[in-house]
């Protein structure tokens, strides 16, 4: 019996381990992809949410909230942006935890992401307060550059695989 046990359990960790890279290359080369082509995505997303406010009747009113985002913050449909670096964000977690293999790993990586997303939204919004200070818009700009991008992937799985080593079961 633990003959058996022992072959069903390598059998299991060698199909998650299989899954888990094949999530990641689908996901590196769907985020390069995008990366290369995201004038394009941009234009699907913005017009993706013209019509849906078309269809809501809230055009004017979309406009009217984008007429308001400065400049130095994005040139873009502020809805397709916000679409855009959360689906990328999204991406770029799940490829993270598909590469990282831990609970532990990915309470790090979630606090970080959630750090950054805060930090941003506290200069963009202390910006807005200050009246439009340039500073803050343009920091709160490169980090949102920094942390839709991969940069945060390429940093983060050696440097969490170094120090957050996976834990060995008790007996091994």
């Amino acid at each position: 019996m633990p003959d058996f046990y022992a072959r069903s359990t390598r059998g299991r960790h060698f199909f998650l381990v299989a899954l888990r890279t094949i999530v990641a290359v689908a996901l590196v080369a769907g985020l390069f992809w995008v990366g290369l082509h995201d004038e394009l995505v941009f234009h699907t997303l913005t017009s993706g949410w013209q019509r849906i406010f078309l269809l809501l009747g809230l055009a004017e009113r979309a406009a009217a909230l984008q007429s308001g985002i400065s400049g130095l913050v994005t040139t873009r449909s502020l809805p397709a942006v916000i679409t855009y670096a959360l689906l990328y964000t999204g991406a770029c977690l799940v490829l993270l935890y598909a590469a990282l293999f831990s609970v532990a790993r990915m309470r790090v990586v979630l606090g970080l992401y959630a750090a950054v997303f805060g930090a941003c939204a506290l200069l963009l919004l202390g910006g807005k307060l200050l009246g439009d200070a340039s500073w803050a818009y343009q920091l709160g700009r490169r980090l949102i550059d920094f942390i839709v991008s991969p940069l945060p992937v390429i940093i983060l799985i050696p440097l969490l695989r170094w120090h957050l080593p996976l834990a060995r079961p008790a007996g091994s």
